[in-house]
């Protein structure tokens, strides 16, 4: 397996802004190297225009074909000075009047412009217009001036675009590469304040101030998943203590039972009552362990399975029953009221109602009366229980739903249950998309859960 590529945001800058910087030159140096040409050949062209109106008017002065000898003549004294100047005459035919051989077109452009090439090859510009009647009616004048001292000037003048170019990238590429490596420290900062950052100092945060506000969001955002982790984190050590805790009672209690019943001889009656005790033992932390399983399993993000709508009367009343014997021996009444459908499993439903009618039965007094109510809600289904105990103390009750809390005493001894009863009531809300809440006041507590209606989109059928 190949390592990961590992990527450089200065790198990737840099050479962002050396491309920036070479396709801004280029077009820049392209546009002038353009407007230079253009320049040329219209100095090129302005020179042919003018040594053809000076042919013009050789040829008005000479007043007619007899005079043609006297013509070349004048011609040959201009072009005399001029090593770079063509001149052709023909007639109507296409016979060649003045000129020598004949030059060939290279590109003939809008209007009478012409670019030729001579018969030793060099290059001309010019232009090629109908002849005055009177000398060669229907022949042509063809007027021309070499371009090679305009394509010097366009090779020197190209090849310093190109020098310069260079130069202007490699600076920019240079000033880029120092002005990124400046602006990316802050970042180079926070990384090694952030790798300061160990398992025993998580309550440090990176520092805002001084920060450049692109990288505000971002220290906001890593600041919160710091405060998320410190949570989860301090929640962990919490909860492996708690578990410690739970699990040191039940085995030290297993553990003296045994080496007791080893101590000595003894009857098999004694050793039956024995393992009959160390199995209630063990049964509890079967439970205990079970619990904490379902839990880690909501923690991952399982959701419930095998939805169908639920009738919550139908489910409290079921639960009611089941509490019955146990609502008798206290002396409490457990009446049910209202109804309402969710999208729920069956038997996560009951184990959160069981949870809470368990969790009223151990707060309420005796002669008390606890109320399972249900209704719809826009949100979905609501079930509460209510209770007429005593209040949960107000620093206590956002606590009631986190796992082995005990109001008031977070390791009291061991009584029913193991203080997983409402966190597994708020896991079992949470597989079903809903939620858990309290409230706590003179008057007694209402615990409840909501769960979703029953939306078809979401059931799954049997």
């Amino acid at each position: 397996m190949k390592p990961p590529r590992m990527g450089s945001m200065q790198a990737r800058l840099t050479l962002l802004l050396g491309a920036i910087a070479l396709l801004v030159s280029s077009v820049a140096g392209a546009t002038l190297f353009w407007a230079l040409k253009r320049e040329v050949a219209r100095q090129e062209i302005t020179e042919a225009s003018g040594k053809s109106e000076l042919v013009e008017h050789l040829i008005d002065m000479q007043g007619g074909a007899g005079g043609l000898d006297e013509l070349a003549a004048a011609l040959d004294g201009m072009r005399a000075g001029h090593g770079h100047l063509g001149i052709w005459i023909e007639d109507g035919r296409g016979a060649l009047l003045y000129g020598g051989e004949p030059p060939r077109i290279l590109q003939a452009l809008p209007g009478r412009e012409v670019v030729l090439q001579a018969a030793d090859g060099a290059r001309l510009r010019g232009l090629r217009m109908p002849l005055d009647e009177r000398l060669a009616p229907g022949g042509q004048l063809t007027v021309a001036v070499g371009t090679d001292a305009g394509a010097r000037l366009l090779y020197a003048y190209g090849t310093a675009l190109l020098l310069i170019c260079a130069l202007w990238v490699g600076a920019t590429v240079m000033l880029a590469a120092w002005a990124v490596r400046r602006s990316m420290a802050p970042a180079r900062r926070l990384s090694e304040q952030a790798a300061r950052i160990q398992p025993d100092n998580l309550a440090l945060r990176l520092p805002l101030q001084d920060t450049d506000r692109e990288l505000h969001d971002l220290v906001r955002s890593f600041n919160r998943t710091l405060e998320r982790l410190q949570a989860a984190y301090q929640q962990m050590e919490g909860f492996n203590a708690d578990v410690a805790h739970e699990l040191r009672t039940p085995l030290a209690t297993l553990i003296n039972g045994t080496q007791v019943m080893l101590s000595s001889p003894r009857e098999a009656a004694e050793l039956r009552d024995a393992l009959e005790s160390n199995l209630e033992v063990l049964e509890d932390l079967k439970t205990l362990v079970n619990d904490m399983l379902f839990l880690a399993r909501a923690d991952r993000g399982e959701r419930a399975a095998e939805l169908a709508p639920v009738s919550l009367a139908a489910e409290a009343r079921r639960v009611a029953e089941f509490y019955e014997a146990a609502l008798e021996e206290r002396g409490l009444r457990l009446r049910c009221e209202g109804d309402a459908v969710a999208a729920a499993n069956p038997g996560l439903l009951r184990r959160a109602l069981a949870n809470l009618v368990s969790n009223a039965i151990q707060a309420t007094p005796r002669g008390g009366e606890i109320v399972l109510a249900c209704r719809q809600t826009p949100a979905g289904a609501r079930a509460e229980v209510r209770n007429p105990g005593p209040p949960i103390a107000p620093a206590d009750l956002p606590r009631i739903f986190d796992r082995f809390f005990r109001a008031g005493a977070p390791h009291a001894a061991r009584g029913e249950g193991h203080g997983l009863g409402l966190a597994i009531v708020r896991a079992i809300a949470l597989m079903h998309g809903g939620g858990a809440d309290a409230r706590s006041d003179a008057a007694g507590t209402v615990v409840g859960i909501t769960l979703r209606g029953p939306d078809r989109a979401n059931i799954t059928e049997k």
